[in-house]
């Protein structure tokens, strides 16, 4: 035993004359805890950190946390300090669209790597290798995790293989035509700005409900994508670009430029009409568009307002598949392409962190314009 003598010995401490170790015992809500160690020092530090997992709600004994319990841990704790809203927000979507239902119920402790690996297989049969990537990512990271605090052994995602046929997502993209017919029929309305906007810059949503004044530069005649617009447990948050690549600075077109001085012209008249109906959030002052109040505009409502001008036109009796925010930027990427931009000059517009990236998602259209390209050649052989 060390130089403590049994009756000194720090609260809560007691020694083992069978085993020759120290017991550390508190009790927290009427419940008792207790933990081992050789020293009195190494029994106190594990006290510390048993009181605190016990005190935040994050001691798990025995292992027999289910994974739904831990998945709300983990986010919350570890990845909500350290990561932007915007990724909270696609783990938290696709926890909930593909991982809950499968593994929400089971024990941590009781989840193996032949069941990751059939519910990739099974993932694999109808969604995108991207969807798979985002899973993993959640289901790794939140195992990693479990196996740091010492909740389990082992992490069971290490060996199972994320297969690579994964579903292919089709990327809907506007004909010429089809981009035509929704600006005329989105000319009056509410967001027809914003509609002009992504298909003359091929920004992302949350990137043009999150553009602001200082971000635009008339005299140079260009944008700096700097925010994004992103809402998460009913609160808006303006947060940093998806990745380094897409903090990025945009030429504006004539038509551009003619747009956002109009925005600009029309924003000073709401803000004289509404008066003290005004009411922006703080923060959120210096938006370039704005709903009548001056507040953010929503991501879902503005999905909404898509979705009500396809119906329109579908009403005319004309076939036009459904398009989402998204379909603007491939829609921009695709008049680039086959108006010869090339794909690195296009990578560095759109923010992609790198060509891979852009020749992978608008390889069909690569392939096409080869073609076409490679035609001009015919005249040489003729």
């Amino acid at each position: 035993m060390s130089s403590y003598k049994k009756n000194a010995l720090p609260k809560g401490i007691t020694y083992r004359e069978n085993d020759g170790r120290y017991m550390g015992r508190f009790m927290y809500h009427g419940e008792s805890f207790t933990t081992y160690g050789k020293t009195i020092k190494e029994t106190q530090k594990k006290m510390e950190t048993l009181r605190y997992e016990v005190e935040h709600g994050i001691y798990f004994k025995n292992g027999n946390a289910t994974f739904g319990s831990w998945f709300e841990i983990w986010l919350r704790d570890y990845k909500e300090p350290s990561v932007k809203m915007g990724t909270i927000t696609v783990y938290r979507q696709n926890y909930n669209a593909y991982i809950k239902k499968t593994f929400e119920k089971r024990q941590l402790r009781d989840i193996r790597t032949d069941q990751i690996q059939r519910f990739y297989n099974e993932m694999a049969k109808d969604y995108s290798h991207n969807t798979l990537e985002i899973c993993r990512a959640i289901l790794n990271g939140a195992f990693m995790q479990a196996v740091r605090n010492e909740v389990i052994q082992r992490n069971p995602v290490s060996n199972a293989v994320l297969p690579r046929n994964g579903k292919k997502k089709e990327v809907r993209v506007m004909t010429i035509e089809e981009q035509t017919l929704f600006l005329e029929y989105a000319h009056n309305t509410e967001y027809f700005p914003l509609y002009e906007l992504a298909l003359s810059t091929g920004m992302r949503s949350g990137e043009i409900r999150g553009l602001q004044w200082s971000d635009v530069n008339f005299n140079d005649k260009a944008i700096h994508v700097s925010s994004t617009l992103t809402y998460q447990n009913g609160a808006y948050y303006m947060g940093t670009p998806k990745t380094t690549s897409s903090d990025r600075i945009i030429p504006m077109l004539n038509n551009v430029i003619r747009l956002l001085k109009q925005r600009k012209k029309e924003q000073a008249k709401e803000r004289l009409m509404m008066g003290s109906y005004w009411n922006p959030l703080e923060g959120f002052e210096n938006l370039v568009f704005t709903n009548s109040a001056g507040r953010p505009i929503n991501r879902d409502r503005f999905k909404i307002a898509i979705d009500d001008i396809v119906k329109e036109i579908c009403k005319d009796g004309i076939d036009f598949k459904r398009i989402t925010p998204h379909t603007f930027r491939h829609t921009f990427a695709t008049r680039c392409i086959e108006n010869n931009v090339t794909p690195k000059v296009l990578q560095t517009i759109l923010g992609h962190n790198d060509l891979a990236t852009t020749m992978d998602t608008y390889v069909h259209v690569l392939k096409d314009t080869k073609e076409t390209e490679m035609q001009k050649l015919a005249c040489l052989f003729s």
